[in-house]
């Protein structure tokens, strides 16, 4: 079988591709610097050309040197990158085979920034030699929605003798989206094709294009599928499709034990998008919390969340976790705790141990998750007052919150709230005052 299709690459690949050294170096700054940017592009430029990406690199930046330097670099190679692009479509249209196939690489590499060549590369589709039609196939997918001129092309090329071309044609379906739902109809008769790749992609698109409802029993079939790849395609495809895929939820509760991580992650998230229709998943769910692959564990936690698991089973679930090895899911867990407010007032002891935990966001979500206990977790108020002396702003800001929601229970703190007013960091100040303010109001009702 081929190797695992091109086309499906990770935004980890920013920081590997080169087009120049200096700029490679700044592109990583940025990805690296804001850990909530999560990208979805498929070339530096695309990165550097977004003004939000910029921004962050302006405010990472702290010596004006460097960043004027760094803005002469993007915009000399901006420049020098749109110069390339009507080369290099008339080279896609060049006699020999090896200077289109190198022009194709080079427009991959560019991705939707060389959206001008897709009419030359949709023509390519039409080429004889099967390599050529392939890569056309997959420079299609890297273009996203702008190649929607492409689809009727893209349609007709799932009907290709050769299967890499059939598994990229439907994945630049896939990435055009809700526009190629027309070729709906051709991918779902691509779900039954020898090559795997090409059932896998086809399932793929079929969730991207938004009709994979009209196909949901061929799509469960496939979630039996011999081949990894398939599985989680399909998996994530039924996902996609909401309640209305309830009926998958057996189906999709037997791949929570497959062996394969990357399909046990999106069987999980498929069964959160189903959400309170799959509550027969729960136990299965609950298992899967202690899986050994901590991106599983994530997603099976957001799926328990998205279903709505009742108190009785969530609290322990949760207070498990808030001993998880990954600090996310621990922060998760005290922000589930703190949802479910007085009813989890059986985990305070648990949510107190967390307010020590190395982690300033676990803090902070058990700081939070106690104030929404209330009275129920008064227990905690000596372990707030404490905090309201750490490190972080946002965990002494979160810290006097929950301490406010006490109420007329935390006068204790008042001398500590007080001492807050005079902090350095304003969303301290502001938390200190409000918290004094609902603590003096409470405890003057009659």
């Amino acid at each position: 079988m081929e190797n695992e299709n091109a086309s499906k690459y990770s935004p980890d690949c920013l920081v590997t591709i080169g087009i120049r050294g200096a700029v490679v170096k700044a592109v990583v700054v940025v990805y690296t610097t804001n850990s909530n940017f999560v990208p979805s592009f498929t070339h530096p430029l695309q990165l550097i050309n977004s003004g939000r990406t910029m921004n962050i690199y302006i405010r990472s930046s702290l010596l004006g040197f460097s960043f004027s330097i760094c803005i002469c670099f993007f915009s000399s190679v901006i420049a020098q990158e749109k110069k390339e692009i009507p080369v290099l479509i008339e080279q896609l249209q060049n006699q020999d085979k090896q200077v289109r196939i190198t022009a194709i690489k080079e427009v991959k590499r560019l991705g939707v920034e060389a959206k001008a060549a897709i009419p030359a590369l949709t023509l390519l589709l039409k080429e004889q030699e099967d390599d050529l039609r392939e890569s056309a196939a997959e420079a299609l997918g890297r273009m996203g929605a702008e190649a929607r001129t492409a689809i009727p092309a893209l349609t007709e090329a799932l009907k290709d003798r050769s299967a890499p071309v059939r598994s990229n044609a439907a994945f630049a379906l896939g990435q055009i989206g809700a526009e190629a739902r027309s070729a709906a109809p051709a991918l779902s008769a691509l779900l039954k094709d020898q090559n795997a790749w090409a059932r896998g992609n086809a399932a793929f698109a079929l969730g991207r294009v938004g009709d994979a409802n009209s196909h949901l029993p061929s799509l469960i079939e496939l979630l039996k599928d011999q081949n990894e790849n398939v599985r989680r395609d399909a998996a994530e495809a039924i996902g996609r499709i909401g309640a209305d895929a309830r009926v998958a939820v057996p189906a999709l509760v037997v791949l929570l034990k497959d062996k394969s991580a990357p399909v046990r992650r999106y069987t999980a998230e498929a069964l959160g998008r189903i959400g309170p229709e799959a509550k027969a998943a729960i136990p299965e769910l609950v298992a899967s919390l202690q899986d050994r692959e901590f991106v599983v564990r994530t997603h099976a936690a957001y799926a328990l969340g998205k279903i709505g698991v009742e108190a009785t089973v969530a609290i322990p679930v949760w207070t498990a976790l808030l001993k998880d090895n990954s600090e996310h899911l621990r922060s998760y867990a005290a922000d589930a705790l703190g949802e479910i407010g007085p009813d989890a007032k059986a985990a305070a002891p648990a949510m107190i141990e967390a307010l020590k935990d190395q982690d300033r966001f676990v803090r902070v979500s058990a700081s939070k998750g106690l104030g929404k206990m209330g009275a129920e977790a008064k227990t905690a108020i000596p372990a707030l007052i404490e905090l309201l002396k750490d490190n972080e702003p946002l965990v002494r800001a979160s810290a006097a919150t929950a301490l406010g929601r006490m109420g007329a229970l935390a006068r204790a703190a008042i001398p500590a709230l007080t001492e807050s007013q005079k902090d350095q960091a304003t969303v301290v100040k502001l938390a200190a005052d409000g918290a004094l303010g609902k603590i003096n109001s409470s405890a003057t009702k009659p």
